[in-house]
């Protein structure tokens, strides 16, 4: 396992409270007159210790590096600005990363180290495999966790309380980017959608939460197609898929790479219905890939624009600390910040049962992704633990990518 760790520290000191308060102001344009502390001010400051289990390597390491540049800028920043205040006491936040490789085997071991040596209680997560590799170690251990994981349903909600899901799921999504795909092409010619996902859990998992959602906006099923993470021809399922003419295609949960394999094979086959990636999150792969066949992609949850000053000091931070930015590592950024307001509101590092009643509570106002809270009381159990906030969906046309659309998702009462 590769082992990445972060624990700069900075030389303000201010609130995390304070910090969301002043926004991009402070984020952009730094603190004006900082107070400057002695190394051995530092050194005798206290630790949080955050690890992420996330595959940094293997057909879903795109996906888990873009989780770890969130969580390493993010303590870079609040560390910068004085840390985590804990009862008036600051704290340095320390991101400790082992590589799981995108296997649950993998990811089981790396939890293991992280809460047994490392001794961490806040842990995240990225994709199917490394979450349920997690889940084994850090809920009985009373360890704190957030992930992105779109399926396995049934290990979330009350009797996981201690377990986060931060990134919107297709369904959350769907609750945006369907009535935006209505809007756009006319709710007439989207009478029908198939489904292509990955053969494994996540992916029949992804496919009952597009039915629900189907069904939620009267459109007709098609049918599904499942590949398999090793595949690299797409012709043969794209086939199948556009045999019944869909209206429009939904790839779930599909990286860029995937996506962009998908796209240019049902264009080349005649295609020429919208196709939704709601998990793909980044442009380039895309337009790289498909080339000319790039059109009428919908990519949901994709900020490629940031206009605000938050969203361009993450942009231009990650790109001046990583060497290059991409949306998806920007819709990521805001977890840390999440858990840090939590920590401080619940005035305890160690009682990771009051941190997590206290970040279910906690609203930010100003992220990549705009606003952002926690969901789903109604859906889980009567526990808020999914993250929700602004979907800004991308669409291609022309080789071209643009926003065309941002709104908070349009929950039905029963989530």
């Amino acid at each position: 396992m590769t082992k990445i760790k972060s624990s700069e520290k900075g030389s303000s000191l201010i609130t995390r409270r304070k910090l969301l308060a002043k926004g991009s102001a402070i984020v952009a344009g730094g603190l004006a007159a900082p107070a400057i502390l002695s190394t051995s001010a530092f050194s005798a400051m206290k630790t949080i210790k955050i690890g992420g289990a996330v595959p940094l390597s293997g057909p879903v390491a795109y996906w888990g590096i873009s989780t770890m540049q969130g969580f390493v800028d993010g303590a870079a920043v609040i560390n910068e600005n004085g840390g985590v205040m804990v009862n008036g006491e600051p704290h340095m936040i320390e991101v400790i990363n082992y590589d799981t490789k995108g296997e649950v085997a993998d990811a089981r071991a790396a939890t293991i180290k992280l809460v047994e040596q490392d001794e961490v209680k806040f842990v995240y997560s990225q994709a199917a495999a490394s979450t349920i590799g997690m889940l084994q170690v850090t809920e009985p251990a009373g360890v704190l966790s957030i992930v992105a994981c779109w399926g396995y349903l049934k290990l979330y909600g009350e009797d996981y309380p201690l377990h986060f899901r931060a990134e919107m799921s297709d369904y959350e999504q769907g609750f945006a980017y369907i009535p935006f795909m209505q809007e756009h092409y006319g709710k007439s010619n989207l009478k029908t959608a198939a489904f292509i996902g990955p053969n494994d859990q996540d992916g029949f998992d992804c496919f009952f939460s597009y039915q629900r959602l189907l069904k939620h906006y009267g459109i007709s099923d098609t049918g599904v197609e499942y590949f398999n993470w090793e595949d690299t021809d797409f012709y043969p399922i794209v086939s199948k898929t556009i045999r019944n003419k869909p209206d429009f295609i939904v790839t779930s949960p599909a990286p860029p790479g995937i996506t962009a394999s998908i796209v240019k094979a049902a264009r080349e086959l005649g295609y020429k219905g919208p196709i939704s990636s709601p998990a793909a999150s980044e442009t380039n792969t895309i337009l790289e890939v498909a080339g000319e066949h790039a059109h009428d992609v919908v990519l949901p949850v994709t900020n490629v624009a940031p206009s605000t000053a938050n969203q361009i000091a993450i942009r231009d931070r990650f790109t001046k600390r990583f060497g290059d930015f991409n949306a998806l590592g920007g819709n990521y950024s805001w977890w840390i910040y999440s858990l840090a307001q939590a920590i401080e509101d619940a005035g305890t590092a160690e009682d990771t049962s009051a941190v997590a009643e206290a970040m279910a509570e906690v609203v930010l106002e100003d992220t990549y992704v705009g606003r952002v809270a926690w969901e789903g009381q109604e859906a889980y159990g009567g526990i808020k633990r999914q993250g929700v906030y602004d979907c800004y969906t991308t669409l291609i046309e022309n080789g071209e990518a643009r926003i065309a659309d941002i709104r908070y998702p349009e929950l039905p009462d029963s989530y």
